[in-house]
């Protein structure tokens, strides 16, 4: 959180993911037809006793969520519970040199809990987690050049992330001035449509 240089940084990897991802939602690329099963593609050999969530169910904070989440040539059940969704406030990012889109935001801490429930190991893996917000466009979580933000670190997982491995993790989503977050969610390629934790 140290030097101009790398808070400019910063806040310009947040702003490009959310340009590219509003553009994809107002295209409508980011939806796929209705009446899909849980799963879009069989990607996954789930393991018995796991059940995946229905693509495109609600899911209280709190409450956990299971999805296939293909990530290169390995692909496992992935558990996420959202266990927590705080929104802070602008002056947060102090630290940093933002532009004036960026620092009229205000910042969401996302935490998380996170399961592999196999079969296949998910180690420096990226946590499937985004936001959606009041002009339905949805987002990745912000992410830091150099030092990670303290209060709000993000990150992969862990480097190695097997069957049975856990995780706890916390992400910053920025909303834009004007918007509100609506929904954390779970984006994957085997989620014909994506899992929604409501954010009142």
């Amino acid at each position: 959180m140290t030097g101009s240089r790398t808070g400019r940084r910063a806040a310009v990897v947040a702003l490009a993911g959310a340009v590219v991802l509003t553009l994809g939602g107002c295209s409508g690329a980011d939806e796929k037809p209705s009446g899909g099963s849980a799963t879009s593609t069989s990607a996954v050999d789930v393991p018995d006793g796991v059940t995946l969530t229905e693509a495109g169910a609600e899911v209280a904070v709190g409450k956990p969520a299971t999805v296939g989440y293909p990530v290169g040539e390995a692909a496992s059940a992935l558990t996420v519970t959202v266990s927590s969704v705080k929104a802070g406030r602008a002056s947060d990012l102090s630290g940093y040199v933002l532009d004036a889109a960026t620092a009229a935001s205000t910042p969401y801490y996302v935490s998380v809990d996170v399961r592999n429930d196999g079969p296949d190991p998910l180690g420096g893996a990226a946590v499937p987690v985004y936001g959606f917000d009041s002009t339905k466009t949805y987002f990745p979580p912000t992410t830091f050049a150099g030092e990670p933000f303290e209060r709000c670190p993000g990150g992969a997982l862990p480097k190695t992330f097997d069957k049975g491995a856990t995780a706890k993790a916390c992400f910053v989503l920025l909303v834009p001035e004007g918007a509100k977050l609506t929904a954390v969610q779970l984006r994957t390629e085997d989620l014909s449509k994506p899992v929604s934790w409501p954010v009142p």
